[in-house]
């Protein structure tokens, strides 16, 4: 997994962003809460958006991009046995 830095116009102080890769392909961006309206979440990750089963109905949180990386992975691998259990 390859995480590339990319600056996220998102009308806030909350502008660190990385573009989460795997395999060359786009799965996640990530997003550092640097706005103080965060509270205790400050300094922490956030999904902004996810591809191809990287999602969820409310978007976790991560201390850092280790923790991120391991959550991607856990989702890249449950989507990967979905589709390996519905081939015929």
């Amino acid at each position: 997994m390859e995480f590339q830095p990319i600056r996220l116009a998102t009308g806030s102080a909350d502008e660190e962003g990385r573009l989460a890769l795997h395999h060359g392909k786009l799965i996640a961006v990530l997003v550092r809460l640097d706005d103080p309206s965060h509270g205790t979440s400050l300094g922490q990750w956030s999904l902004e958006a996810g591809f191809n089963g990287v999602d969820s109905v409310e978007p976790p949180l991560f201390a850092d991009l280790q923790e991120a990386e391991r959550w991607l992975g856990e989702q890249i691998e449950d989507t990967a046995g979905i589709r390996d259990s519905a081939a015929p």
